[in-house]
């Protein structure tokens, strides 16, 4: 598919042709479908006028989309190397991902907030020029922000229309933490407000702590 024919469409049209077009898309695709559009921030979409939960939840730090870059590039937890451009075999092999579900999703999200695509056809058959230079922006501006994270925030939605889904792993952590930093008060015989108190953190840890 060309670079013309996707920046001639309206961005929804233009996912949605690009996953006809691509419907097991390789890691080469992934990471040319995710480079087509800009990579701003969560705030920096927040000030353009996208709505706050949708900028949070795809857009760097915390959201899916850095997540999915890296994963195209062979990158799934701190320390992992990422796969050099020249890594023919690596790039022609599929994504595994969701992916055109949880574009499609983004723009339907951003509406009138969306600009056209800037698909890069060479990027997308494993061009190893057009994929470096993709290296050097998710070395740049990807890989720090997710390497500093003690735990994905959003999970990788897998349906269309799904919402990113907040991480229980990462929500379970700050809960922990906070329990534990909370100093509990002496028991004092006859002191019903102590129990009381106990109740209550154990409300709390079992609530915000225990969900899957």
């Amino acid at each position: 598919m060309t670079a013309e024919q996707v920046e001639q469409m309206a961005p929804l049209a233009a996912i949605r042709t690009l996953s006809s077009t691509y419907p097991s898309p390789t890691n080469a695709q992934a990471i040319a479908a995710l480079d087509s559009f800009a990579a701003v921030t969560a705030d920096q979409a927040i000030a353009d006028g996208v709505r706050e939960d949708v900028a949070r939840s795809f857009y760097g730090p915390d959201g899916v989309l850095p997540r999915m870059r890296l994963l195209a590039w062979g990158w799934t937890n701190p320390g992992d190397l990422l796969r050099p451009p020249s890594d023919r075999k690596w790039w022609q092999a599929a994504y595994g991902r969701p992916l055109w579900n949880v574009l499609e999703t983004l723009f339907s999200q951003l509406g009138d907030n969306a600009q056209p695509l800037q698909w890069d056809a060479q990027e997308a058959a494993g061009d190893e020029a057009e994929l470096s230079r993709s290296y050097a922006a998710v070395v740049a501006d990807d890989l720090p922000p997710v390497n500093e994270a003690p735990c994905p925030r959003y999970l990788i939605p897998p349906g269309r229309g799904q919402m990113p889904i907040p991480n229980p792993e990462c929500l379970r952590k700050p809960a922990r933490e906070i329990a534990e930093k909370i100093p509990m008060p002496r028991r004092k015989q006859g002191d019903a407000g102590w129990l009381l108190l106990l109740l209550i953190f154990g409300a709390m840890y079992i609530g915000k702590g225990d969900k899957r």
